[in-house]
């Protein structure tokens, strides 16, 4: 089947399953594509800048870009196609994400379409695309979440947003799946060193407002550049495949180094952490502290 910015049908074996992952151009994705491969998985990917699975056997690897509608449709279109051919989908990972922020005051509006767009609409439209198969199947679902989901950082608003977002759609798509047998996991990383994290320091930031200017310099190096010292993405992935293996899985695993310290900020008073974030990130905007 040929499809607009789409590849030629990889040749599956129609009695295996396939797993869909999204988002593979670098960091966890990339890294998920090639240790299930190596493994001897099908597996539809997408990537938006660059095809690192050319070839591969078994990969097929299609451009999407989540914020554009038509595209998008395309590939939901593909998917179902494939299901209707008879192809199995038992697995899908969302794992497409974007780090963007500023300033509440300053973020321009698109930035949270995109935003949303990529973190939570974009998961969504391919779950729903392949949730038949995965009934019949009795697959498994696996969104790629935050911790940011779970505590929220300043100047993050819109990651942090589409993140909590996918906390409450997964829980509710569980408790539809249970029926079914479908495993439901939301995966929530906390520092991990994938791209997402020089990407956001690249980030325009023309727009923000001088009172905000050194706080958040101050948050890029305390926090955004302290993700590309976390788990290693290779790491992260076999942490992720384990996951996938298992019969009887959580409804949620934190993704870290260090999960007890991640587990343990979800208990503290946010009154606590309100100051804390004060402290760390020198958030005085340019006020004598106190």
């Amino acid at each position: 089947m040929k499809m607009e910015n789409m590849t030629e049908m990889a040749d599956f074996d129609k009695s295996k399953g396939i797993v869909v992952v999204t988002g593979c151009d670098s960091g966890i994705g990339k890294s998920l594509v090639e240790q299930l491969q190596r493994q001897g998985r099908q597996l539809v990917v997408t990537y938006l800048e660059e095809n690192h699975f050319a070839t591969m056997k078994n990969v097929q690897a299609i451009r999407l870009d989540l914020t554009d509608d038509q595209e998008t449709q395309r590939f939901e279109d593909y998917l179902r196609q494939l299901i209707g051919d008879g192809y199995q989908v038992d697995t899908v990972i969302t794992n497409s994400g974007v780090a963007l922020g500023g300033p509440i005051e300053d973020i321009p509006m698109d930035l949270y379409y995109k935003t949303f767009s990529i973190n939570f609409f974009g998961a969504i439209r391919v779950i729903k695309a392949v949730l038949p198969s995965i009934i019949s199947t009795q697959g498994t679902v696996l969104v790629n979440g935050s911790m940011a989901g779970k505590v929220a950082m300043p100047f993050l608003s819109p990651y942090a947003s589409s993140k909590f977002a996918l906390e409450g759609f997964c829980d509710s798509l569980r408790r539809e799946m249970n029926p079914f047998g479908v495993k439901t996991i939301l995966l929530e990383p906390a520092a991990v060193a994938t791209p997402i994290w020089n990407k956001a320091l690249k980030q325009d930031i023309s727009y923000v407002q001088e009172k905000y200017m050194a706080s958040l310099q101050s948050f890029k190096k305390n926090f955004i550049e302290g993700g590309n010292s976390g788990m290693d993405v290779d790491l992260a992935a076999q942490e992720i495949i384990a996951i996938m293996a298992k019969k009887k899985p959580q409804d949620r695993y934190i993704i870290a180094s260090n999960k007890l310290t991640s587990k343990l900020t979800t208990f503290v008073p946010q009154s606590y952490i309100d100051k804390v974030v004060v402290k760390m990130f020198d958030m005085y905007y340019g006020k004598n502290k106190k």
